[in-house]
């Protein structure tokens, strides 16, 4: 860990050519704004474009506060945060999409909140900027609803991937034991089972301007992937359903 770096921005990228350099201007200008100092670590997750080629020139226009990561090969957003995570120098480590739908400028409330509560993590909660798909709405909330649930949380989004915290807690959230299609779906769940001081804080939600998201025409599979990762994570992190079994045993 480095002293002088108080944020990691950890953003995994899969065929962003035309978002990171626009992601890398914002989050340091608002770093310079908010007196910050900062690093990013971008995680090209076996991109077929020119990602990796972008990430490169911007490791020349920002010396030292770039960390370029490549996967020859995809392995998902939360290997991504594995690789970024082990890489970061940072006091706090910040975990973004690389699409630009969670605005880098919130980071710094992010900072700020995280400050005011003393807390050890901070997420996001997505406040959409734009009209959403019904049905996207929808099964969201019904996702949150199944998790809240099952780990007996009261999380307003725990599909949230943007979570801002100390270096520690991030990793051990970040590190799993199971085999999920989609763990980032329970980085909350994760936080909540280890005991890490969380708040929650409204963050501006865009539309992506760039590219072709991977749950593009893809959402509904998605929702039910997630689904049934939900033993795997009961078995990590436990649940009501969990401890029930244990009581009836004594």
């Amino acid at each position: 860990m480095n002293p002088n770096i108080i944020i990691s921005l950890v953003a995994p990228c899969l065929n962003e050519e035309k978002n990171v350099e626009l992601l890398a201007s914002r989050f340091l200008v608002a770093s310079e704004t908010a007196d910050v100092l900062t690093e990013i670590i971008f995680i090209d997750d076996g991109s077929t474009d020119l990602t990796w080629e972008r990430i490169g020139q911007l490791c020349l226009r920002y010396p030292g506060r770039i960390i370029p990561i490549r996967h020859s090969k995809n392995r998902g957003i939360p290997q991504g945060w594995i690789s970024g995570v082990d890489a970061a120098k940072g006091e706090l480590i910040c975990l973004i999409d690389s699409d630009l739908q969670n605005p880098p400028e919130a980071v710094f409330e992010m900072f700020e909140a995280l400050n005011k509560h003393n807390a050890d993590l901070v997420r996001g909660v997505r406040k959409p900027v734009m009209a959403q798909s019904r049905l996207r709405v929808i099964m969201s909330r019904v996702l949150n609803f199944v998790l809240n649930f099952v780990f007996e949380m009261k999380s307003k989004d725990n599909k949230s991937g943007f979570i801002l915290g100390k270096s520690d807690e991030i990793k051990r959230i970040v590190y799993h034991s199971g085999h999920y299609c989609h763990y980032q779906t329970f980085i909350g769940v994760a936080a909540h089972s280890r005991g890490v001081k969380s708040i929650e804080i409204e963050t501006p939600f865009e539309d992506r301007r760039n590219g072709i998201s991977f749950l593009s025409g893809r959402s509904l599979k998605t929702i039910k992937e997630a689904l049934k990762d939900i033993p795997e994570a009961q078995a990590e992190f436990g649940s009501r359903f969990r401890k029930r079994e244990i009581y009836e045993g004594l």
